[in-house]
């Protein structure tokens, strides 16, 4: 530290920091070694570590390598790491276009704390913070390649974009279609030479090739069969197979989970409509996001105050020349807020009928890049703070923006204790045992605790099941407010 500046090294401390104290805020109660949070999207299977080790080379992807760790780490541990990763494609994108140290580290918080991103941990949609975080890394890697014409910028975003596509192939299909528009916009604005381009983007596919092999093959095969199994179910609930499904079918399962309007008003009030849909809320959402049949939503879309705010004083730098790619971060703030709007607005009719985006459900999916350019765009409006107090300015900025991420986002936090509970009392040790009900969450309580679960119930000394004459309970397990099992154990036969 030297002339009141802060080193980028010390600043990069402070803000990771701010980073891991906005985290331990929201998740104070599940920072147990025995409690998690209600992520019911979110299952990991333990497997030994050379299993674990194949699954990440067979998959290439940041959370894959998450789950090396140990399993009480790996389930919330991908949510946390996701978020840094988020601010880290903030930041380096901000850096890229020659932002300071001080604004890009405020811009890389806001987006690591923006709602509709950080909040998913209570869906557990583990893939889609994965493939949004680490395919937004793609707009600074891009912008680096083009400016520069370095190759490694380039090898940098193939990579980027491998990494992306195993977690969530219709989520990074969104992102990467926002890098091609920024990618547009950059030939526009930079005038690069072309053969540069050319060469770096041939690098960049050949990197992608290579590392994504594996992710490719997942997505058109796997995901691709499972995507067409979910629109024969849902948009064509036939007994004939073969029978296809109705337009009108077909654009209520890709629309399902639409943006309703009156939902925008929780940019300025969080939880103006309640939190989640669960039965155990105590605020429970009343709003309409959901499918026709149902009503759900496990998140929140408030941006943060802090990143608004500041995205609104970029305007006073919108005649600087550093800052002429204002107007695309807006650009792409307002295009995927309306689209995000899905059946409530007559322009997504037309985003249907396009390749591949006509089987991406949940429009809602496209709000998570207007909550990445609004944090870019805070980053930019917090510029001018930077230029006047210094690095240090930065500080409280970052702070009130993860303190405010974290306070939002704490009634999403729903605690969940899987060491003191009725299974482990009831079942005896070594003791292996079945689960009728299938239920994933009794499932997470045997494999923290160790508990074998038999493959049939003549196998098993207790099963979980429904109450039948002749069946004595054990005992009732709690798997959250409003959510509970009866153990049973079966009659000698």
């Amino acid at each position: 530290m030297t002339g009141g500046r802060l080193s980028p090294w010390l600043l990069a401390g402070a803000m990771t920091a701010l980073y891991a104290l906005g985290v331990a805020l929201c998740f104070w109660k599940t920072l147990g070694a025995d409690v998690v949070f209600v992520a019911p999207d979110a299952p990991i299977e333990p497997l030994p570590f050379g299993a674990e080790w194949r699954r990440f080379l067979s998959l290439p992807t940041v959370q894959n390598l998450v789950l090396l760790l140990p399993y009480k780490f790996a389930y919330e541990g991908t949510f946390w790491v996701d978020g840094y990763v988020m601010c880290l494609a903030a930041v380096f994108l901000l850096r890229g276009r020659g932002s300071s140290w001080g604004a890009a580290w405020v811009g890389g918080l806001c987006a690591a704390f923006v709602g509709y991103f950080f909040t998913l941990f209570c869906a557990g949609h583990r893939g889609v913070v994965d493939a949004l975080a680490v395919t937004c890394l793609c707009f600074g890697a891009l912008l680096r390649g083009v400016r520069t014409g370095r190759l490694r910028w380039w090898a940098a975003l193939g990579l980027f974009a491998a990494l992306g596509l195993g977690s969530q192939a219709d989520v990074w299909f969104l992102v990467v279609c926002a890098v091609g528009a920024y990618g547009a916009w950059l030939l526009w604005a930079e005038r690069p030479a072309w053969r540069r381009v050319l060469v770096g983007a041939a690098v960049a596919a050949a990197v992608f090739g290579a590392v994504g092999w594996p992710a490719l093959r997942h997505t058109f095969v796997e995901a691709r069969a499972t995507r067409a199994a979910q629109l024969q179910e849902a948009a064509a609930p036939t007994p004939a197979a073969e029978a296809a499904p109705t337009p009108e079918a077909q654009w209520a399962f890709i629309t399902g989970w639409s943006l309703p309007p009156e939902d925008l008003a929780e940019l300025a009030v969080p939880g103006i409509h309640g939190h989640t849909s669960y039965p155990f809320d105590p605020e429970p959402y009343t709003g309409r996001m959901g499918s026709e049949t149902q009503v759900l939503r496990q998140h929140t879309i408030h941006i943060g105050w802090v990143a608004m705010a500041l995205a609104l004083l970029a305007f006073l730098r919108r005649r600087e020349p550093e800052a002429r790619d204002l107007w695309f971060w807006w650009g792409l703030a307002v295009a995927a807020l309306v689209l995000a709007l899905g059946r409530y607005t007559p322009v997504y009719r037309l985003v249907a009928e396009l390749p591949i985006l006509e089987q991406i459900r949940a429009p809602a999916k496209w709000f998570h890049l207007t909550g990445f350019a609004v944090a870019i765009l805070a980053g930019i409006g917090a510029e001018g703070a930077v230029r006047r107090f210094g690095a240090r300015a930065a500080l409280p900025l970052a702070a009130a923006a993860a303190l405010c991420g974290a306070l939002v986002a704490r009634p999403y936090v729903f605690p969940l204790d899987l060491a003191h509970n009725a299974l482990t009392r009831a079942v005896p040790r070594g003791a292996a045992l079945y689960d009728a009900l299938g239920w994933s969450r009794l499932r997470a309580v045997c494999r923290w605790q160790g508990i074998p679960l038999a493959e049939t119930p003549a196998q098993a000394a207790v099963v979980v099941t429904t109450q039948r004459p002749g069946v004595r309970a054990l005992a009732t397990l709690r798997l959250g407010r409003g959510l509970s099992v009866a153990l049973y154990r079966l009659p000698p036969r």
